[in-house]
């Protein structure tokens, strides 16, 4: 195991970052795909002797317990701009990585729960919880197999494209269950990923059972080195949304096949720029008949660039199929556009800003397009190495065809991190 400054076992870098390009295309409308799912970036991976979290090791293991209290302001819980109402939130969140790191071997287990207390809405009260496992084998120098499932209990978050528009209940609740098997070949010049999975999507409410889901999904990622920094590379997938129930709440069958492809490149300038863009097309065909089948422009990718040690700008881009039971819509596009920075003010502040843009679209639905706009901004101040304080403020606004479909709020909240 590899050792920091301290004589401490350094944090592994093979952590729940973010999801590969073609799992990230594949669920770009589920609930998955909205959650705060933990992010660390280069900016967290920086040596700060003093601060380094203490980690538990046993058997090659590497444990790192964490527990997160925080409370959060919101100004308009509902998401509308009629019946706006504010709240105080206060929210606990425990976790726990477990982490094991050998020359052909790689295993990775995350456990959370999140549960958050409205202080006058307690039918908006929830609790999330969920578990991850990846375990990566090697084969030689240029083999590996990954095998990776989880399961995450979430909700359906007011202001979603198509959450339930009566605030007398409660925020749906929504089991996540997902499982991927890949395997990737890394030659002197010729690069291979193939990737399969399938992800369910259960409603536990009655009235949304025709929400859920099975997505199958398969691609095949080939790739060529033009350099050791820079490589190109083509991608073909298909999924394949099976919904539980026939038909929806509208009479429509929402089955649908998916396929398409992305050619784009990958970069690996040192700690300078680093990350994958792809674009390509889509064709969508939905299995009732009543639906044409359509095709479109896709996109998915990640970019990291480092202009200074100490700073790192983020940008996401994403542009797909999505699943909807929007009456009247013949099928809905996502488009979404994520920049942010990221900056180490001292060894122990950093400071992080993001602006973002989302688009919805739904085809031969007139009026019913939404767009959202986001701006955030935060610092986390570690006080030592088992404490850190963190202040997030968060601005939302959605603008759309139909005037009852807009709102704005914005949000503000302290954390409390705590670590072994």
């Amino acid at each position: 195991m590899c050792q920091n400054g301290s004589g401490r076992a350094a944090r592994p870098r093979w952590r729940y970052r973010r999801l590969p390009l073609v799992i990230a295309f594949a669920l770009g409308g589920s609930p998955l795909a909205a959650q705060d799912i933990t992010r660390t970036t280069p900016i967290d991976d920086l040596p700060r002797p003093g601060y380094e979290p203490r980690t538990i090791q046993t058997g090659g293991f590497v444990i790192e317990p964490r527990l997160d209290l925080g409370v959060r302001f919101d100004n308009n819980i509902f998401a509308t701009d009629e019946n706006r109402k504010s709240d105080t939130i206060f929210l606990v969140r425990p976790s726990v990585e477990v982490n094991r790191d050998t020359d052909t071997s790689m295993f990775f287990l995350r456990g959370y729960g999140e549960f958050s207390r409205y202080a006058k809405t307690s039918q908006e009260n929830t609790d999330q919880f969920g578990i991850r496992a990846s375990y990566r084998k090697g084969f030689g120098d240029r083999h590996w197999v990954t095998a990776t499932a989880s399961f995450d209990r979430t909700f359906d978050r007011r202001g979603a494209p198509e959450a339930n528009p009566d605030l007398t209940q409660s925020p749906a609740l929504i089991n996540v269950t997902n499982g991927d098997l890949e395997y990737r070949y890394d030659g002197p010049r010729i690069g291979v990923t193939a990737t399969a999975g399938v992800t369910k999507l259960d409603y536990l409410s009655l009235e949304d059972s025709d929400r859920d889901m099975l997505t199958y999904r398969v691609a095949v990622k080939g790739q060529v080195k033009l350099s050791q920094r820079v490589a190109v590379f083509v991608q073909p997938y298909l999924n394949d949304r099976e919904p539980r129930l026939k038909t929806d709440r509208n009479g429509v069958d929402r089955s649908t096949t998916t396929y398409g492809a992305l050619a784009g490149v990958s970069l690996e300038l040192g700690d300078k720029l680093n990350g994958n863009i792809g674009i390509g097309i889509f064709h969508s065909n939905p299995r009732d008949l009543a639906l044409d089948a359509f095709t479109g422009l896709s996109a998915n990718g990640q970019l990291t660039w480092r202009p200074q040690t100490r700073t790192a700008v983020r940008l996401d881009i994403f542009r797909g199929d999505v699943a909807t039971i929007r009456a009247g819509a013949m099928g809905r596009i996502d488009t979404r556009i994520d920049l942010g920075i990221d900056q180490e003010v001292r060894h122990n502040l950093i400071m992080r800003g993001s602006v973002g843009m989302r688009n919805v679209h739904y085809r031969e639905s007139f009026d019913a397009d939404q767009r959202y706009w986001t701006a955030e901004g935060g610092a986390r101040y570690l006080l030592n190495r088992h404490m850190w304080i963190e202040a997030v403020a968060t601005y939302t606004r959605r603008t759309a065809d139909t005037a009852a479909d807009e709102f704005s709020k914005w949000q503000g909240m302290i954390r409390l991190g705590l670590t072994y």
